[in-house]
């Protein structure tokens, strides 16, 4: 059951003015922290939290209509995602996405020339589009002053707005209860404040919105098959090879990797919407959050239950998301599971023996670098086994095998007349490829020479059923990588990017 505020405007009826499932109570948050499981009523308001998304016309209600920008003399459906990380810098994503004109003002005392007019393109790009994905947003939480970041966006810009839960953030919680990981020689009083929320504002959820310009019909919450505990894979005691990896994290790529206590898991939010020109004037929108902390098979997995999930749909639908497209293991480690994965894999054993009795010197070390090379920046590159894998390969062979039970297609063509700045190939029509693979979209604080430390890890796939030729099909993906840096610090750890679809 939701619990909303009704509208009090006249508008479709089709469309919910607004509804959201109730927040937990301060005294039940402490209760998920440490109940094991959690029961009773507690434990069906946590599978309501986590299965219904809030869905938020106001602005349809308050007479808002979409940009429909047109791209090459053709009226598009602009589709942007973004991982925002969480909207701690959350004054710099709402200047970017606005009309704010002290933006490229601000900017330019960091840019040449030439890069102020491509930031000038790309904040067209980002600002014209009617859709916009959000991932890891906060709602009360305290590391974004206690902010409804979905809804405060929508507000601000004139969007209706879909937000789906993908966890509650227990983690103060649970230490306070608990008294754990207490630093050696930290104060007690020092812990207290740093560990303090305010119940009256806490809320604890993080997780994926999608801002829409066009009417949400209908918005639902798809839970992905679980690839990590968040919760009793955190409450564990951290490995001494787990606490070298988050140190070295720190060290090399300036990156923290904190323990996070967590109701919930991986999702995707979706949500249909009432699109004018599109097939049955409708657009569904799939917004998928991928697991991190698991070997990339089990993302394979978590895409195919996607998959399962939106295979009746019968119009253009457009999956935008992160999908953590890091081709690496990140489940915490032990001196046990890494002894382990090696003893009973096969490709381990397979590949010592085969460089073994290869007769080329030293092949076990140049195939190091030349695989990385192969991979980097490209997750759909070619996968040889043992010799040159690809462990993401088998994630994007589901998506471009996988057929909608009206035989449609997600768009794999890569054609260069609908790429940006004409690099065709594997899904260039929605994702930019550069010199060697896509552009990235994600990068650590520190990066080295643009040769470790940057990923290709947000994602555009996209059907549309009504393309009768080859340049009827979605266009121009860009990597808007200058908005994310032109204020001369990082708005995000991620960059935006935009698709277009053309609309009949």
């Amino acid at each position: 059951m939701f619990l909303g505020t009704q509208v009090a405007l006249s508008a479709d009826p089709r469309f919910v003015p607004v509804q959201a499932p109730r927040p937990f109570t301060f005294h039940e948050l402490e209760r998920l922290a440490i109940d094991d499981p959690p029961s009773g009523a507690l434990a069906g308001h946590l599978s309501q939290v986590l299965s219904e998304p809030t869905i938020d016309n106001a602005a349809t209600f308050a007479g808002t209509l979409p940009h429909q920008p047109v791209a090459s003399g053709i009226k598009v459906l602009r589709v942007a995602e973004w991982n925002i990380n969480r909207g701690v810098n959350f004054d710099g994503v709402l200047s970017s996405l606005s009309k704010d004109s002290r933006f490229v003002g601000e900017a330019s005392t960091h840019l040449s020339r030439s890069a102020q007019k491509q930031l000038i393109q790309e904040l067209h790009l980002l600002r014209s589009a009617d859709v916009i994905v959000l991932d890891e947003v906060d709602d009360g939480m305290k590391r974004t002053g206690y902010r409804n970041v979905a809804q405060s966006l929508a507000r601000e810009l004139h969007f209706n707005y879909a937000y789906g839960v993908e966890f509650i953030e227990l983690n103060k919680i649970y230490l306070r209860l608990k008294h754990l990981d207490r630093p050696p020689g930290t104060r007690t009083l020092d812990r207290a404040k740093a560990l303090a929320l305010d119940p009256d504002r806490y809320l604890g959820f993080e997780g994926t919105a999608i801002l829409s310009r066009y009417p949400i019909v209908r918005a639902r919450n798809t839970r992905l098959p679980d690839c990590y505990d968040w919760y009793h894979g955190e409450i564990k005691q951290v490995s001494d090879l787990e606490y070298l990896r988050r140190w070295s994290a720190e060290t090399i790529f300036d990156e923290q990797i904190r323990r996070q206590v967590r109701r919930g898991g991986r999702m995707a939010l979706i949500a249909d919407l009432a699109v004018p020109g599109a097939t049955g004037d409708r657009v569904t929108i799939v917004a998928p959050h991928l697991e991190d902390y698991c070997a990339p098979g089990c993302r394979t997995v978590q895409m195919d239950g996607l998959l399962r999930q939106i295979q009746n749909t019968p119009n253009d639908v457009v999956v935008a998301g992160d999908l953590n497209t890091t081709g690496r293991d990140g489940t915490p480690v032990s001196l046990q599971r890494e002894i382990l994965k090696r003893v009973t894999s096969w490709r381990f054993w397979g590949k010592e023996a085969l460089f073994w009795f290869l007769p080329v010197p030293f092949a076990g070390l140049i195939d190091v670098p030349v695989n990385y090379f192969k991979n980097y920046h490209d997750p759909t590159a070619v996968s040889i086994p043992l010799i040159l894998p690809n462990r993401e390969r088998q994630l994007f062979d589901s998506v471009r095998l996988f057929r909608f039970r009206d035989m449609g297609q997600f768009d794999f063509a890569g054609n260069p007349h609908l790429a940006a700045k004409h690099k065709g190939h594997t899904l260039s029509d929605t994702n930019q490829r550069s010199w060697k693979g896509f552009v990235p979209t994600f990068s650590f604080n520190k990066t080295y020479w643009h040769l470790v430390g940057s990923y290709k890890l947000d994602w555009f796939f996209a059907k549309c059923m009504h393309s009768q030729s080859e340049l009827a099909g979605p266009r121009a993906g860009r990597a808007l990588r200058e908005v994310n840096t032109a204020l001369g610090y990082r708005i995000s750890d991620h960059a935006p990017s935009t698709v277009d679809l053309p609309l009949n």
